[in-house]
């Protein structure tokens, strides 16, 4: 029962599409250290796949860079620790430019993501689950986005459209780090109109 239930279609209103990426990304004001902050913090989301909290643990030291290859230590649920390739270069951008207009890059034990105590001041605490809400709720309405948008839609977004470009459900548990292939399986509705088209174009 349980893995029928994973095979269930996911709901479109679950994820968004990339013009709906797009706009959302639009929507933080980049020459204010909030704004690059959020939009580092939206692109991550959007292109590693992170839980909340998994965002949320994030330290200095978690934004790894050797040879000019880039990735994340993720550390997740049950004391898990994955690294997470960042081989998307607005997302490494996205991130150097926020650590370096905070001036908190030098300290590895620093959260990644910090909130604001003032007027582009960060504090040196970590964010919470609650203004983790409350930002991508924030640019979701300024975004007009009609669908119901949160860190979750943003992780699903991820495994939807690295299913769709893949095809290959092995490559998307692995980047969802999903312990069960079954967690993964809900993706798969992302190939019906592959399927679909393929039908079309079947001639025996």
């Amino acid at each position: 029962m349980a893995v029928y239930q994973s095979l269930k279609e996911l709901s479109r209103d679950q994820f968004l599409n990339p013009t709906e990426c797009a706009r959302l990304c639009s929507c933080p004001n980049k020459k204010t250290l909030l704004g690059t902050r959020d939009y580092a913090i939206l692109k991550v989301f959007l292109n590693c796949g992170l839980r909340k909290q998994e965002l949320i643990n994030l330290d200095v030291k978690d934004f790894c860079n050797e040879d000019n290859n880039y990735w994340l230590i993720v550390h997740g649920k049950g004391n898990t620790v994955d690294e997470q390739d960042l081989m998307n270069m607005h997302v490494i951008e996205a991130i150097k430019k926020y650590l370096t207009k905070a001036g908190h890059g030098d300290d590895p034990n620093a959260p990644l993501f910090q909130p604001l105590k003032g007027k582009n001041k960060l504090s040196t605490l970590r964010l919470n689950r609650r203004s983790v809400d409350f930002l991508i709720k924030k640019y979701s309405k300024q975004a007009q986005l009609t669908k119901s948008v949160h860190a979750h839609t943003l992780r699903h977004t991820f495994g939807t459209q690295l299913q769709s470009i893949t095809k290959d459900v092995i490559i998307v548990q692995r980047a969802m780090r999903h312990r069960s292939l079954s967690s993964t399986m809900v993706y798969l509705h992302t190939a019906r109109d592959t399927v679909k088209n393929s039908l079309a174009e079947l001639s025996l």
